[in-house]
């Protein structure tokens, strides 16, 4: 007889493959969207409002994170899971 396959597992694998950065039902974290942003401008030759529509964060978080200027007075971190929270509102 033919061992059964574990349900487990294929649901293991498929959590996995899902990118923290992009959009989901739940608040992403600001260290692997970052990295998605640099890689898309950097790999991909995407500009901000490419980045802003594949990814749904503000162009003031794209832009802190590319200019990093100490004239800037954000709070990136706390900004942007204020955004997520308001994303998040608008899909339920």
């Amino acid at each position: 007889m033919p061992a059964r396959k574990n349900a487990d597992t294929s649901v293991s694998t498929e959590q996995s493959a899902v990118d923290p950065a992009l959009p989901g039902k739940e608040i992403r974290e600001l260290a692997f969207v970052a990295a998605e942003i640099r890689r898309l401008r950097e790999e991909e030759g995407m500009n901000n409002q490419a980045i802003h529509e594949a990814l749904q964060v503000s162009y003031d978080v794209i832009n802190q994170l590319f200019l990093q200027s100490y004239k800037m007075t954000m709070n990136t971190q706390e900004v942007f899971e204020a955004q997520e929270k308001l994303r998040l509102d608008c899909v339920d």
